[in-house]
């Protein structure tokens, strides 16, 4: 995101010359300034995007307006995964790279059954599978204490996040994809047709592959309130379960749980 704002939205400064790399270096320190800074920028100039996305003199047909509505809806993606506070997943990178309050594990399974435990406290292998029961981690799951950015200000909440590795992957290589082209884009704009070796080709852009086919309907994380908010009465953010573009309210009741053991049959 910060390459396009540098692209996109960044002015120089008295007495520097126009540079994308001192551009980026010079960013706002906040990641939500820089995505409305690049918002305001890109709805001011319907066709900015275009210009940053395509070669110049590339004509913008119906094929190349299905690439930059995929790429666009790529970088809306990229940039709720930098900025959205509802299931912080940029605090969940940030954590990682530091190593602060981050259980990773990959032996825990949560699955919603409508079977309970029979007398024995047993619980059928038939109770599992499509149409009986609804996997939520089938992954490897993170969790990390998080405080969100909002007002009044709220406690420390717990989040797991189910990583599909394959998604996660798809993911980084439709935005590296996009960024690839603008990328070369700013390229020629600097270099004009007399490009250096060493400059990635334009990539060929995907068209119509958008971040709800990827992702599709998997769960991507739950989201707890472990302490209350400090004012003493501001009620905690609801608990519950994250779908791409949706949320489904879920409490999780300790006090009543019973145990089971899986077992054939």
């Amino acid at each position: 995101m910060r390459f396009l704002y540098a692209v996109c939205a960044a002015s120089p400064r008295a007495g520097d010359a126009a540079c994308a790399w001192l551009a980026v270096a010079d960013s706002p320190t906040a990641l939500v300034d820089v995505v409305r800074t690049t918002v305001a920028a890109l709805e001011a100039d319907d066709k900015l995007f275009l210009r940053t996305l395509f070669t110049p003199g590339t004509p913008v047909d119906e094929k190349a307006a299905a690439a930059a509505d995929t790429a666009l809806a790529w970088m809306n993606h990229a940039s709720a995964l930098l900025t959205d506070d509802e299931l912080s997943v940029n605090a969940a990178h940030n954590k990682v790279k530091h190593g602060l309050a981050v259980s990773a594990r990959g032996d825990v399974r949560i699955e919603l059954i409508t079977t309970p435990p029979d007398d024995l406290g047993q619980i059928p292998e038939s109770a599992f599978g499509a149409g009986r029961s609804v996997p939520i981690f089938d992954r490897p799951m993170l969790t990390y204490l998080s405080r969100p950015h909002v007002k009044p200000k709220h406690g420390v909440e717990a989040i797991s996040l189910r990583v599909d590795v394959p998604v996660v992957l798809a993911e980084a290589w439709m935005i590296a994809n996009v960024y690839a082209a603008m990328f070369h884009v700013r390229a020629r704009r600097h270099f004009g047709e007399d490009m250096p070796d060493g400059v990635a080709p334009y990539p060929t852009l995907v068209i119509g592959r958008l971040p709800e086919h990827v992702i599709g309907g998997r769960p991507l994380g739950y989201r707890s309130a472990v302490t209350l908010p400090p004012d003493g009465t501001t009620p905690p953010r609801r608990s519950g379960l994250f779908f791409h573009g949706q949320f489904i309210p879920m409490e999780l009741d300790y006090d009543n749980k019973v145990k089971g053991v899986v077992v054939e049959g």
